[in-house]
C-alpha cells in the first residue's frame, strides 16, 4: 500500500510538473543585446577567444569594453593567510584591450581571482561578462570535464549575465550562427535567456528552444503515459506535445519573435544524453543560453553539468541578474 501510495505522488508531482500550461496569446520577446562588457583575462589559450568575443561584440552593437587581467600571483602570499595581491603589471589587459576599439584596461582589485571579478562588477556597471573556463587553465590539456572554482562561484554570486569561453577554437563570432536555449525544468527567467538568445543572434541564423528530458525525468513521463493507455506503445511525439504544452508561452513568443527577426526557429524536445553540448569530437559551432535558477538544486546542477560537458561558450542568464535595462 506505502509503495503503491509513494508511486501515485511520483507521478502526481511528474504529472504537474509536465502538464503545468500557460494561457494567453503570444507576445514577442524584446531581444536583449550587450552594452556595456567586462572583459576577463587569465592568461590561459582561451584568452584569444575571449577577445575575439569581444572584438564581435563591439563591431556588432557597439559595446565598451572593460578588460581586466584577473590572474593571482603564483608566490607565497596565501601562506600569511591574506589574500593574493593584485598582479604588479596590467600589461595583458592593456595589451588586449589594444585589438579592441572602444576598449580600456581596469585595475585589479585584491584578492582570488573570483573576489576580483565580483569586486569589479560592483565598481563598474556592465552587463554582460566574459570569462574563461577553467579559469587559469587550458581547455584543450584539461578537456571538457573542468568548470573550476571562479566559474563555480559566479554561478551562485555574479550579478550580471555571463559568457563562458570553452574551446579555443569556439569563438563567439562563429557560433552565434546557432544559438540554442537549454531548459531542463521550468524556470522564472527562461523568458530573460530567450531575449538573450535572440539579440545575440546573427540575422538569418538559427534559434531552437531545446527542452532537455534528463533520463530519469525521461523515464517518469513514459512511465505516465504507458500507465495512462498500455495498450499505446510510447512514442516520442507524445513527449513532444506535452512538453511543448508546459512550454507554450515561451514557445508561443520565440516563434514569434523569430518571425519578426528573419531568424530560423524550432522547438527540440529530447533526452539529455542527446541533448547540446554536443561530443568533442563534433566540430560544428554553436553558441548555449542556459537559465539559471540560483536556488533551485536541479536546475544548478544542469547548467553546470551541461558547462563542463560543453566545448562551445555558455551564456548563463541567472534569476538574481540585475533587471535588463
Amino acid at each position: 500500500m506505502d509503495d503503491a501510495s509513494d508511486f501515485d505522488r511520483d507521478v502526481d508531482n511528474a504529472m504537474r510538473m509536465f502538464e503545468r500550461a500557460h494561457v494567453g496569446s503570444a507576445t514577442p520577446l524584446t531581444p536583449v543585446r550587450p552594452s556595456r562588457v567586462m572583459l576577463v583575462l587569465d592568461g590561459s589559450d582561451q584568452d584569444d577567444a575571449s577577445i575575439a568575443s569581444a572584438v564581435h561584440l563591439r563591431e556588432v552593437y557597439n559595446t565598451e569594453t572593460l578588460v581586466l587581467d584577473a590572474r593571482e600571483h603564483s608566490g607565497d602570499a596565501n601562506e600569511s593567510g591574506q589574500p593574493p595581491a593584485a598582479p604588479s603589471s596590467n600589461e595583458l589587459a592593456t595589451q588586449a584591450a589594444s585589438r579592441i576599439s572602444g576598449a580600456r584596461s581596469i585595475t585589479r582589485p585584491p584578492g582570488e581571482s573570483f573576489e576580483a571579478i565580483l569586486q569589479s562588477l560592483k565598481v563598474h556597471d556592465v552587463n554582460l561578462l566574459i570569462v574563461p573556463c577553467p579559469f587559469g587553465r587550458s581547455f584543450v590539456k584539461i578537456g571538457a570535464d573542468s568548470v573550476g572554482t571562479v566559474v563555480d562561484v559566479l554561478l551562485s554570486r555574479c550579478s550580471v549575465p555571463f559568457l563562458v569561453i570553452r574551446h579555443p577554437d569556439q569563438p563567439l563570432p562563429q557560433c552565434v550562427g546557432r544559438v540554442s536555449v537549454l531548459v531542463g525544468s521550468e524556470c522564472d527567467v527562461e523568458n530573460r535567456a530567450a531575449a538573450w538568445a535572440f539579440g545575440l543572434a546573427q540575422p538569418g541564423g538559427k534559434v531552437s528552444l531545446n527542452l532537455v528530458v534528463e533520463r530519469e525525468h525521461f523515464e517518469n513521463v513514459r512511465t505516465i503515459l504507458e500507465s495512462v493507455d498500455p495498450d499505446k506503445e510510447f512514442d516520442v511525439e507524445m513527449l513532444t506535445d506535452v512538453l511543448t504544452r508546459t512550454h507554450q508561452n515561451l514557445h508561443a513568443a520565440m516563434s514569434k519573435t523569430a518571425g519578426e527577426l528573419g531568424v530560423e526557429y524550432a522547438l527540440i524536445p529530447q533526452p539529455g544524453e542527446i541533448a547540446p553540448p554536443h561530443p568533442l569530437s563534433d566540430t560544428h559551432k554553436q553558441l548555449l543560453v542556459l537559465p539559471l535558477e540560483v536556488d533551485d538544486r536541479f536546475t544548478q546542477g544542469f547548467v553546470i553539468d551541461r558547462i563542463r560537458r560543453s566545448p562551445h561558450p555558455v551564456l548563463v542568464v541567472s534569476g538574481h541578474v540585475k533587471a535588463d535595462a
